[in-house]
């Protein structure tokens, strides 16, 4: 028993030997490299509670498996394979943002490294689900806006976002009515509008999730699932990063091909992400907005804003 609570479900150790023996097959051993097995399964796949319990179940599970890294406390990296493919990202930033970007050689991501099979797994929308979008109004006491004007903006008054480069409009909505403050950069006494959206009704919808990557213990091929993972969690960081007014908008084209690249290669209708301004906040771009409603318009005024520093 390694929880410490009696009266949980338990498992046999020998019945997961299988899935260890495949996910340990994605390593390679490497005496330069910084972290031990059990450290980088707890750090990259968050499998077990604790280091410790980590590295105790991989003890006793090497102890039944036939395999050659018999010790959790062997130094390791993943597989070339998968960092070349995980890397490519970075590599890709570059080209797009200083070499070239109109004509990229997709024959590298889509069949050196297969990246549109990463962005199949594809998840839908409820039509319960509510998402909202907020719109600050530019004089005091104006009317709320109406539910016409709510989605998402004319393409010739569309600037570069993330997601969508200037020109080409999409819509941004949030899971939670809060984070639409955060992500309008909202100040004191401002007055916003916030319309509730919903599916519409007989509709469906097919999105890529970046705020979830789904389970090892389900994934037949772990290397693929690892760089699905891996890149995944990479092109997150970058959609999530917050974007200073100082900042050129030039960091956005990376975020914004792969945006274009999910809707035109694997046929998805938006994307899910973290925010970059609010904690636990989620985001949705939907690339065309003729699939979902406003179901109505509130209109809120700012009662407070909180800033904090550090000090530099």
């Amino acid at each position: 028993m390694y929880c410490g609570h009696p009266k949980s479900h338990q498992i046999d150790i020998a019945e997961l030997l299988d899935f260890f023996v495949e996910l340990i097959d994605i390593f390679e051993e490497d005496k330069s490299s910084e972290f031990t097995l059990s450290q980088i399964l707890q750090n990259d796949w968050n499998l077990f509670s604790s280091q410790n319990i980590a590295h105790s179940i991989l003890l006793d599970a090497y102890s039944l498996m036939p395999n050659d890294l018999k010790n959790p406390d062997t130094t390791v990296t993943y597989l070339q394979e998968i960092e070349d493919c995980v890397s490519y990202w970075e590599v890709l930033k570059h080209e797009l943002k200083w070499e070239r970007r109109f004509l990229i050689n997709l024959d590298t991501i889509s069949f050196d490294y297969g990246w549109d099979r990463f962005f199949e797994a594809q998840t839908g929308l409820s039509d319960k689900t509510i998402l909202y979008r907020a719109r600050i109004h530019h004089k005091e006491g104006a009317s709320v806006y109406s539910i016409n004007e709510m989605g998402s903006p004319p393409a010739k008054y569309s600037t570069n976002g993330r997601a969508n480069p200037e020109g080409i409009s999409f819509l941004y909505l949030c899971k939670e009515w809060t984070t639409t403050l955060y992500e309008t950069r909202v100040t004191y006494l401002d007055e916003l509008s916030i319309g509730k959206f919903s599916l519409k009704k007989n509709e469906t919808i097919k999105l890529v999730d970046f705020t979830s990557y789904g389970s090892p213990f389900l994934e037949q091929d772990k290397i693929e699932y690892a760089k699905s993972r891996f890149l995944k969690k990479k092109i997150s960081l970058d959609l999530s990063k917050p974007v200073r007014r100082y900042d050129s908008q030039i960091e956005y084209i990376p975020t914004q091909f792969i945006c274009e690249f999910i809707k035109y290669i694997t046929g998805a209708h938006g994307i899910i992400f973290e925010s970059s301004v609010h904690k636990n906040g989620v985001n949705y771009v939907i690339f065309a907005d003729d699939k979902l409603e406003c179901l109505e318009v509130n209109k809120y005024q700012v009662d407070l804003v909180e800033i904090k520093a550090t000090l530099l």
